[in-house]
């Protein structure tokens, strides 16, 4: 009687099934129990490079999964297809297929191929992406026992930060590089010092945050800086990017002190509770940087300001 297939030991097992793609595994995870246990357990396969969530309107959400093989893809559209019913278009770069699930919300669809997809990962993701609203209706629900996902990159839209904060208490900060959240009219980007990634805990290891504005004012732009002087971690930086209309940062600040050296226009502000400590604010050409600095490298000439 010739051997079954699931008598090969785990090790050439594991081997066979990592040439396969992520439609192969899930493929070969329904097949029967056994099989399913394994890759549970092993995370075989050629992997996913990203993640995309994209809600199209208040009932349609499309999923696509980024594989690393080129060309190698997964795009499912899941819509309200009647009362309770679920319709899903799922594409390949083999083709395409329509279903209709009865006794099914199509966000529940989401979440399940959502969470199959997190649980089949050995490796970390590039990216994940995330927009939308109406998706974070049963988030915290659905995502409630999820383990924590490891990503280099997070990318957020939508018009609720609060759903950015959702997203983030189910990421792994260990390997996050870098978080993108936006609106259209506000855009938040933080970045993170490659060598700084040991020990972490939490996502204080960021050191520069960036804020992208639509329209930026006198009344803005000074509350920015009462803000930012109330952050006490002086490794951090901000980034404001904005065209600064000419005599803004004059209204805001005051006029500026340009030394021969330096045609720059920078002001220096005491910090509440730090003798040692200023904030520099610095008009840049399509920015204004805010950064803490030791209070003896404040050029000859300038006055720290109140």
């Amino acid at each position: 009687m010739s051997p079954s297939f699931l008598e090969i030991p785990d090790v050439p097992m594991e081997m066979i099934m990592n040439y396969l793609d992520y439609t192969a595994i899930q493929s070969v995870r329904k097949t029967c129990w056994d099989l399913r246990n394994f890759i549970d357990d092993k995370k075989p396969g050629t992997g996913i490079e990203q993640i995309l969530i994209y809600e199209m309107d208040h009932t349609a959400v499309t999923l696509e999964i980024i594989e690393p093989i080129p060309g190698q893809f997964i795009s499912l559209d899941y819509k309200i297809g009647g009362v309770n019913r679920c319709k899903i278009l799922g594409g390949t770069r083999n083709g395409w297929k329509n279903k209709i699930v009865e006794n099914l919300n199509f966000l529940d669809a989401v979440f399940h191929d959502i969470k199959v997809a997190l649980n089949s990962q050995k490796s970390i993701f590039k990216k994940v992406f995330v927009d939308g609203d109406t998706f974070f209706e049963k988030f915290e629900k659905c995502m409630k026992s999820q383990k924590p996902f490891a990503t280099e990159s997070i990318e957020i839209g939508g018009n609720c930060i609060e759903h950015a904060r959702q997203i983030m208490q189910c990421t792994d900060p260990k390997y996050l590089k870098s978080i993108e959240y936006s609106n259209g009219t506000i855009r938040i980007c933080e970045t993170v010092k490659l060598e700084s990634l040991k020990n972490i805990q939490n996502f204080s290891h960021f050191s520069m945050t960036s804020i992208q504005l639509e329209n930026l004012d006198v009344e803005t732009l000074r509350a920015i800086k009462e803000n930012f002087l109330q952050f006490h971690e002086y490794d951090k930086d901000l980034f404001v990017h904005n065209p600064i209309r000419e005599n803004l940062f004059i209204d805001a600040f005051g006029e500026a002190f340009e030394t021969l050296e330096e045609n720059e226009e920078n002001r220096f502000f005491n910090v509440p509770g730090n003798k040692e400590k200023v904030l520099k604010v610095h008009n840049q050409y399509l920015a204004c940087k805010f950064q803490f600095l030791e209070k003896c490298k404040v050029p000859e000439g300038y006055e720290i300001l109140d």
